[in-house]
């Protein structure tokens, strides 16, 4: 369970699936508020019923507008995990369970207590703990699938070109490489190091430029692959992955070292050298 808090999270899904996740997300509320009429509301005219659960959908709809859009792009980073983001979600529905809650003040009048707050907070954690799970199995088998997917290895003759030309960045710096030579790049400020191993003989190369531009220039070959920031990685000298997701390295051949792995690509990574290990 632990080791499932601790795993990568990352969103899956655009802006308009997001949105669209808010909305039946607020339809949820609204319709099980109203056809199970839980807390009293069987007590209400049908009229009012249907006027209060409404107004509980569309602050659900409201709260998650704000949360999802607004704030979590400032918040959520590179190193956001199931577990940071299940209490992300748990003050979520604190937050809907608080605007609920001064709803309620609103439309009946009546003065603040703190135990009424606190239990309407708890009600909005119970309530969306409902649909929250259903979604952390479908995102989850998702990701999974996706982690699968991408670690798929091609075949060889569609793997390499065999020439490739990198500048990253920079057209006055130019390295001209059999991209199978590649053992990794690494990026140091404004600088990427190439390290190249031809017939056994290790060179270091360093370009001014840019890891991502760098990168661009080598997307054709699947074996080169971004395990880190500050790292590309060719497979094809990985010995084994090191550590777990939290501290995962790979074991080059050549030269004998360990490269990082970020979080979010250790699923990827992990999966990828298996698979060519296996082969």
């Amino acid at each position: 369970m632990i080791e499932f808090l601790k795993r990568p999270y990352k969103e899956t899904g655009n802006s308009k699936r997001t949105f669209l996740s808010i909305a039946a997300f607020g339809l949820f509320i609204f319709l099980f508020l109203y056809l199970f009429k839980p807390f009293g509301l069987y007590e209400l005219k049908p009229s009012q019923q249907l006027f209060i659960t409404m107004g509980f959908g569309l602050i659900t709809f409201a709260v998650l507008i704000i949360f999802k859009f607004l704030i979590e792009p400032v918040v959520i980073g590179e190193r956001w995990t199931f577990g940071k983001n299940i209490l992300w979600d748990i003050l979520i529905a604190s937050s809907i369970g608080a605007a609920n809650y001064l709803y309620m003040m609103s439309i009946f009048d009546f003065p603040f207590r703190l135990i009424y707050l606190l239990y309407s907070v708890w009600t909005a954690i119970l309530v969306g703990s409902i649909p929250v799970t259903v979604i952390y199995f479908i995102k989850y088998n998702q990701l999974y699938r996706n982690a699968l997917k991408e670690a798929d290895i091609p075949d060889e003759n569609l793997t390499w070109e065999e020439e490739v030309k990198i500048t990253a960045g920079y057209p006055r710096n130019e390295l001209t490489v059999n991209p199978k030579q590649i053992v990794y790049l690494c990026s140091n400020d404004n600088y990427v190091t190439i390290v190249t191993n031809k017939d056994n003989v290790r060179k270091r190369t360093t370009l001014r430029g840019t890891l991502k531009d760098a990168e661009a220039e080598l997307c054709r070959n699947r074996r080169l692959m971004r395990c880190h920031k500050c790292y590309i990685v060719n497979l094809d000298y990985a010995e084994k992955t090191t550590g777990n997701n939290q501290n995962m390295k790979i074991r080059l051949s050549v030269p004998d070292i360990d490269i990082p792995v970020a979080r979010s690509k250790a699923v990827l990574i992990g999966s990828r050298i298996r698979k060519l290990r296996s082969r």
